[in-house]
């Protein structure tokens, strides 16, 4: 069961990265990262809206358990899972500029 969340989930933010782009010659690249921390789903959607308002990221979006914010040619996804004592977040970023989302999503990372 939890694998068939892992897929859901990385497929639903593949979706969201993918959908704020017209169709293009080159694919997306995507990253990601997990985390646990202590707190409920929501404590974390509002520390990962905090996150993203404050890296100045806009169209900022809560959906369920996940928020989403873009730049110019970035998207980023917090997606929030509560665990029993705990919440698993996991941050995807996904932009046509390897070296742009890898960056977005350490700061993402530093800033949670």
């Amino acid at each position: 069961m939890a694998n068939g969340r892992v897929r859901t989930i990385l497929a639903m933010g593949l979706g969201l990265a993918c959908a704020a782009w017209p169709a293009q010659a080159q694919s997306p690249g995507l990253y990601y990262a997990w985390r646990l921390i202590n707190g409920d789903t929501m404590a974390c959607l509002d520390r990962a809206a905090a996150v993203l308002t404050n890296q100045e990221l806009s169209n900022i979006q809560v959906e369920g358990n996940s928020v989403a914010g873009t730049t110019e040619d970035s998207t980023a996804v917090f997606v929030c899972l509560e665990n029993a004592g705990s919440t698993t977040v996991m941050i995807m970023v996904s932009s046509t500029d390897d070296d742009m989302a890898f960056a977005l999503r350490e700061t993402l990372k530093e800033n949670f």
